[in-house]
């Protein structure tokens, strides 16, 4: 069969997203999403959350759906399945017996990645933050930067010695901008990073539970749970991380809902970094006892 009578070449791809789902009374989690991308024009066939927990079953129902769509537009033709993980690829190959299945060796399905990050994007709310670098004010040393102080902010630990009650005003390291206005996360064991407000009657609000605006979180999370453009990001430019579960997560809280980052915040939340981290260090050597000869 030559390629006239290709019907239609899919990608096949299931990775993690920062969708937390779960229902009333059930634990939530951090979902999974499987996506068929059309790959000659970027249609998104079919995309299913689903629990990290399922197995191979979810990947071929999710084919199964996309092919359905495939078949009521075109009557004849021939699917090419293209899986990025190879255990993908052999879900595929047992269910689809007729079709191609074919395993691209390529860790990246450019310009399909682009559905990934749109659909990411919706998934989680049109806001979270799916990539670092995804705006033009963002680059790459400075993402370095950032996670260069949060792997040390997390070495140092400095929940253990100042509340998230504590309200830290330091200068900004840039002359003219505002001071920095921070606190520490994870007294409580729950979240563990920083909260950086832009007013003091911010902070005040956040501490009478009155809302959450003027404020950027960066918080830190687990490798697996991260969505796969962040960690394939991080891969690249091989910026520094603390453990699997220290990977630093920055976002905005714009009228109760988290909005991604500016380059501006991402920047200001490396000073709060360093600063923690100077007033972290400077305690913990004050604390420290000379030993007795």
């Amino acid at each position: 069969m030559d390629d006239t009578q290709q019907l239609v070449r899919v990608l096949v791809d299931r990775r993690s997203t920062n969708m937390r789902v779960g229902g009333k009374g059930s634990p939530g989690y951090y979902a999974d999403v499987i996506m068929c991308v059309d790959a000659g024009r970027g249609y998104v066939f079919c995309a299913e959350a689903l629990s990290p927990d399922d197995g191979d079953e979810a990947v071929a129902a999710a084919a199964q759906q996309a092919l359905a769509k495939i078949q009521s537009s075109v009557l004849r033709g021939r699917v090419t399945w293209v899986a990025r993980q190879e255990r993908i690829a052999r879900a595929l190959a047992a269910e689809f017996g007729g079709p191609a299945v074919v395993l691209d060796s390529g860790d990246s399905f450019f310009p399909w990645d682009e559905a990934y990050l749109a659909m990411d994007h919706d998934l989680a709310g049109g806001g979270t933050i799916v990539a670092y670098l995804w705006r033009p004010d963002i680059g790459p040393e400075e993402v370095a930067e950032l996670f260069e102080a949060a792997a040390r902010f997390y070495r140092l630990r400095p929940w253990q010695c100042m509340a998230d009650s504590e309200l830290l005003e330091r200068p900004s390291p840039v002359p003219g901008e505002p001071p920095l206005l921070v606190s520490v996360m994870g007294a409580a064991g729950i979240a563990k990073g920083l909260a950086l407000f832009d007013s003091p009657e911010d902070f005040e609000t956040i501490m009478s539970d009155g809302g959450h605006g003027g404020v950027v979180y960066a918080s830190f999370e687990r490798r697996e749970k991260m969505p796969h453009t962040m960690v394939a990001e991080a891969d690249e430019h091989d910026w520094t991380v603390a453990s699997r579960s220290a990977f630093p997560m920055v976002v905005r809280v714009h009228e109760e809902e988290p909005v991604p980052c500016s380059g501006d915040d991402l920047r200001r939340v490396t000073a709060a970094f360093r600063v923690l981290n100077e007033v972290t260090s400077a305690y913990r050597k004050s604390r420290r006892r000379p030993r007795r000869r």
